[in-house]
């Protein structure tokens, strides 16, 4: 039976309409059960890598023998890893869950709107007299108008010649975003409960990245067992995990350095916090006093996700009693994968007045 073949360089195309067709129908899923993770420190490319797309079967080579048979770029194991442009991936999720452009919030403009004549063309308003004399003297010069050795020293200016000064549309960042992601590091907090925190918080990132842009977002972490200490990214996944709990003095933390070290006129707020909920005596009164006074007033959005809560659980319990269904600050439950995509929903969707 005969067989189509077509070149590697063909199936490289043909996989990426592949892929594409993939994302649309399972942007949810690889955000529920994908790993996904930037490719480099540009972050212009993401890697996804998941098991229920099926890769298409692919001949390399021509007709000329030597051909074989594969399963086409990407298979690893039952995977199938591969690398979507972020900003692509990002706006079909923004688009599949509804999700708002977060740069509309805020106390004033995100982006400062000017313009700079960086380019020329044969069309526009403002003439750049010297680009046209330079392209009027080399077209006079072929056309033997302009002749200094016989003393004719003509320039003809023809429409063609004519080169205009086009504006250039500049977004200059005015006001910058911070990202205050706080996390329970109690005894309690370890395996898969901190594998869905750290899943649900890449998202984050990614998501306020793409809205502001990578270099407009200042990205701060916490934890918390009886205190509160500031880490690093990296730390913020690996600190070990130690008795005690008492989640107070990480939003107190937060609002003070909100406060003292931006300005809160010109500066987006952002705040997430992930745990199990489980605190004692006025702990979580306390937050609540916190989020009322110092927090609630500044930031665009905060959210409390208890992650796999227990019977013992009474944060989101106290705060939702003070706030209810308020614009700003969110209680949200993630007890399984596959509810990723409903609290990145409850996350960042508007809710109705």
């Amino acid at each position: 039976m005969d067989v189509d073949r077509i070149t590697s360089d063909e199936s490289e195309g043909l996989f990426n309409d592949f892929i594409e067709e993939q994302l649309n129908d399972l942007a949810e899923d690889i955000l529920n059960a994908g790993d996904l993770d930037r490719s480099d420190a540009s972050g212009s490319d993401l890697i996804i890598e998941m098991d229920d797309i099926s890769p298409p079967t692919l001949t390399y080579g021509g007709n000329g023998g030597g051909a074989g048979s594969g399963s086409g770029p990407g298979e690893e194991k039952g995977k199938l890893k591969f690398e979507v442009p972020f900003e692509r991936f990002m706006e079909l999720v923004a688009d599949k869950l509804n999700l708002p452009n977060l740069t509309k919030e805020g106390k004033g403009k995100i982006k400062e709107v000017t313009y700079h004549y960086k380019t020329f063309g044969p069309v526009g308003v403002i003439l750049d007299k010297k680009r046209t004399f330079k392209r009027a003297l080399r077209s006079s010069i072929g056309m033997g108008v302009y002749r200094p050795e016989q003393e004719r020293y003509d320039v003809e200016v023809r429409r063609r010649d004519r080169r205009y000064k086009i504006p250039q549309r500049e977004e200059n960042p005015k006001f910058k975003a911070v990202v205050f992601y706080m996390g329970d590091i109690s005894y309690s907090t370890f395996g898969e409960r901190l594998e869905l925190e750290k899943r649900l918080l890449n998202f984050v990132h990614h998501w306020l990245d793409f809205n502001y842009g990578k270099n407009n977002v200042e990205h701060r972490f916490f934890v918390h067992d009886v205190e509160a200490y500031e880490v690093t990214s990296e730390q913020f996944y690996q600190v070990s995990n130690i008795g005690g709990t008492r989640a107070s003095p990480v939003f107190d933390l937060v609002a003070n350095i909100a406060f003292n070290e931006y300005d809160t006129a010109t500066t987006n707020f952002y705040g997430f916090y992930v745990g199990d909920g489980e605190l004692f005596g006025n702990d979580a009164k306390e937050i609540a006093e916190i989020l009322q006074h110092q927090i609630h007033p500044m930031f665009n959005r905060l959210a409390l996700v208890e992650v796999q809560p227990g019977t013992m659980s009474c944060l989101n319990t106290e705060v939702f009693r003070v706030f209810g269904t308020d614009q700003v600050v969110r209680t949200i439950e993630l007890k399984e994968k596959k509810q990723i995509v409903q609290v990145i929903k409850q996350m960042f969707q508007e809710r109705d007045a």
